[in-house]
């Protein structure tokens, strides 16, 4: 199985899960700026819609959208847990915040900040709205460990790329005690320093 990456990229979150759960998939980076791939070929030859997160299966196919391939990294790991079972309140839990992150944080907010084409003034009423997402998150933490339960899931995967992404816009997060803790927690995490220092280093 290939992982197609680029530095800092949602794609960050499968890279986490891939490290946290040993799996063994090939992590290969795409160029940001060419959309190329190591090899000197398009990415867009392997993935049509020229974005991360994507992954080639073991059979060939293209695995696409970043929720998706978290979904099937964790069921190469079943025993782990990092979703839940299908059907518990644990996987609708962990569905819920991977689809806040994606909506809310993901499309909404760093995809209007880092959007060369989106008007000046949209960019800082969007960036207005991240005390309301952080005060969300941090009221939920204040509760558990981990954002959908005690344990680590995949949507603490996503969460962490969201919370690096804050660290790249210059934000703070300090007001928000359980978030700041939370933060601090998932960056030590060897899986997460691991993939930062990986990606970094690219």
């Amino acid at each position: 199985m290939k992982l197609y990456l680029i530095p800092s990229a949602c794609s960050l979150a499968a890279h986490i899960l891939v490290r946290e759960a040993d799996l063994n998939v090939e992590l290969i980076k795409v160029d940001l700026a060419t959309k190329k791939l190591p090899d000197g070929r398009a990415y867009s030859e392997i993935a049509p819609k020229g974005q991360v997160t994507a992954s080639t299966l073991d059979n060939g196919e293209l695995l696409t959208e970043n929720i998706a391939v978290l979904f099937h990294l964790a069921s190469l790991a079943p025993r782990e847990a990092f979703l839940p079972a299908t059907g518990t309140l644990e996987h609708i839990r962990t569905t819920e915040w991977l689809t806040y992150v994606a909506t809310e944080m993901h499309k909404q907010i760093f995809w209007t900040i880092f959007n060369k084409q989106a008007p000046r003034e949209y960019k800082i009423y969007i960036r207005s709205l991240l005390p309301a997402r952080f005060a969300h998150i941090n009221q939920q933490l204040e509760k558990t460990t981990f954002i959908a339960g005690d344990s680590f899931s995949i949507a603490d995967t996503y969460l962490i790329w969201a919370l690096h992404m804050v660290e790249l816009l210059g934000e703070t997060i300090s007001p928000w005690q359980a978030l700041t803790d939370y933060k601090t927690r998932m960056f030590n995490r060897p899986s997460v320093q691991a993939a930062l220092a990986f990606e970094q280093s690219l």
